[in-house]
């Protein structure tokens, strides 16, 4: 039986990565499946704890990159998972999980993969304004409350006030012993507000998730962005409408789509499930296998 690697998410059958990963794989000299496990954003415990438990007694399978799933794996079925590394426990997220004969091995890679696109996009300023509040909202914080010269402000929005509590239990420390000021909003959006108040430079993410697994965005349609502001989609398929929004606003931003995040954070979360280096290299290679695919928009 061909060994077997799953990738857990919420619409994987539309993701590019199915096209994507045969040529990362040939390139790698290796003989590997993907097979997408789809769950809904709102999943029940019960649904993670079998996931968890099928993925454990399947010893054809090597592991499982999680992507729109890595706070919750934990939070319902984190009892199942034998290790943690570091990251995977400070941030109470996996999104790497490794089969290993003792038992499944986490690790939270999003830190790492994040940073590196962040540092190309955004090497310094003082405000951030990142709309969503789950896994990958968290790790861009922790990178960015870890750099040398901090971000002055943090502001997040989610509708989640359970989402919102877990990025301030995790941030927050960082936040205080950085002397940053860090802003948790819960409620639903849009989050016009948050954007339009920002001074100028401000990195804008949405890590909402809306525009690609569902249509729409975060922002209104009226919404304006600050001056200079940088905006980060982090889908890279969909209908990216906040993505459109900041292209269409005429206020000279810089606009960035998800396709780097989606090289990098794949590269990363193989990492340890294929005992791969070199992975910001291995992610520009990928980006060069996989540029035809990219969408044009």
């Amino acid at each position: 039986m061909v060994p077997t690697l799953w990738f857990v998410g919420v619409s994987t059958g539309q993701s590019l990565i199915n096209e994507a990963f045969p040529l990362w794989i040939a390139d790698l000299g290796l003989d590997l499946r993907l097979v997408g496990r789809d769950l809904p954003p709102d999943a029940p415990a019960p649904a993670y704890r079998a996931l968890l438990t099928e993925l454990r007694d399947s010893n054809h399978v090597l592991g499982a990159v999680v992507t729109s799933h890595k706070v919750a794996v934990l939070r319902a079925a984190g009892d199942l998972v034998d290790r943690l590394d570091p990251l995977a426990a400070e941030c109470g997220e996996a999104n790497a999980l490794r089969r290993d004969p003792d038992g499944l091995a986490g690790f939270a890679r999003d830190p790492i993969s994040v940073g590196r696109v962040v540092d190309e996009i955004w090497p310094d300023g003082r405000d951030v304004v990142c709309l969503g509040a789950g896994g990958t909202a968290i790790a861009l914080g922790r990178h960015l409350l870890t750099r040398t010269v901090a971000p002055a402000r943090l502001v997040f929005a989610d509708p989640s006030p359970e989402a919102g509590r877990h990025l301030r239990s995790v941030l927050g420390p960082w936040a205080q012993a950085r002397r940053v000021r860090l802003e948790v909003h819960v409620g639903a959006g849009p989050w016009n507000h948050l954007v339009r108040s920002s001074p100028a430079g401000t990195l804008v993410v949405n890590a909402t998730g809306l525009g690609k697994d569902r249509p729409g965005s975060p922002l209104s349609p009226t919404a304006t962005f600050p001056p200079d502001a940088v905006v980060w989609e982090l889908n890279y398929r969909g209908d990216l409408t906040m993505l459109r929004q900041a292209a269409d606003s005429g206020e000279g931003l810089v606009v960035h789509d998800g396709w780097r995040l989606f090289c990098h954070g794949w590269a990363a979360a193989l990492g340890p499930i294929l005992g791969l280096d070199d992975e910001a290299e291995r992610a520009e290679r990928f980006a060069v296998l996989a540029a035809h695919l990219r969408p044009s928009g």
